[in-house]
């Protein structure tokens, strides 16, 4: 088999050949050991491509050896198709969102979980019902129509938006469910251990305020009512308002 290693053409040959099944998709996918002899010492990328086909593949693990005085070097490469994964549209619990900018990924160390980022742009009415799913508690369906029919449980992780007049630009982080059935443990931040000082003591002020005012009868038994609703009703979207989505993912990552 012919491939392209970097800017290089190479004539491989297959050592062994056996079948795998995508974490992604559930199609039969290749994985192949190879070997090839080369003059110079080359550079092996994460990835290299068949030269009849362009099939791209991930390289998984490489190794070379030579003998002293002989220039000629031989390479073992283990490789693996690589799928390509194109979304035609979200499903999140019968709500249809096509992403402009889609990316998946299988986190082995959390039970082979999946993890979805995309990037949509919605008008207003449908930005309400994507705030109404992000407040439900707990998992809703997801279904990666032109990937797999496979329903997926799966949550917000996060939500990064902006909005300009009435179309709002989100960047959505999606967790499958198993990936919480695994313990993970923080790394010790001192500013965010900080901010939730300030956080509880600046809770307590207010309280003692609203029942300052309405011990003083500034503040009457519906107005008590109202604060009481409001601060069930807490919007946690606010924190992940941004001025310029597009600006904000070049310079951070999600």
């Amino acid at each position: 088999m012919l491939f392209m290693i970097g800017k290089h053409e190479v004539n491989a040959e297959v050592e062994k050949k056996q079948e795998i099944k995508s974490k992604h998709t559930g199609r039969t996918l290749e994985k192949l050991k190879i070997h090839f002899q080369v003059y110079n010492q080359k550079k092996v990328p994460e990835t290299i491509f068949s030269k009849e086909n362009r099939q791209q593949w991930i390289v998984k693990n490489s190794s070379y050896y030579y003998t002293e005085g002989n220039p000629v070097i031989r390479y073992m490469l283990e490789i693996e198709e690589v799928e390509n994964l194109k979304i035609d549209y979200l499903e999140l619990n019968e709500l249809n969102i096509k992403p402009y900018e889609y990316y998946e990924e299988i986190n082995s160390s959390k039970g082979d979980s999946l993890i979805i980022k995309a990037i949509v742009e919605l008008k207003l009415d449908f930005w309400e019902k994507i705030q109404e799913l992000y407040h439900q508690t707990g998992y809703f369906k997801v279904i990666r129509i032109g990937i797999s029919k496979e329903k997926k449980n799966m949550r917000f992780e996060r939500i990064i938006w902006s909005r300009k007049e009435d179309v709002v630009k989100c960047a959505l982080l999606l967790y499958e469910d198993i990936y919480d059935k695994f313990k993970s443990h923080s790394p010790i931040n001192p500013e965010l251990e900080a901010l939730k000082k300030d956080l509880i003591k600046n809770d307590n002020t207010l309280d003692f305020l609203i029942n300052l005012l309405h011990e003083r009868n500034i503040l009457n038994s519906d107005d008590m009512e109202n604060i009481k609703i409001c601060q069930k009703t807490m919007n946690t979207l606010k924190f992940g308002e941004v001025e310029d989505l597009e600006e904000f993912l070049r310079i951070y990552k999600i």
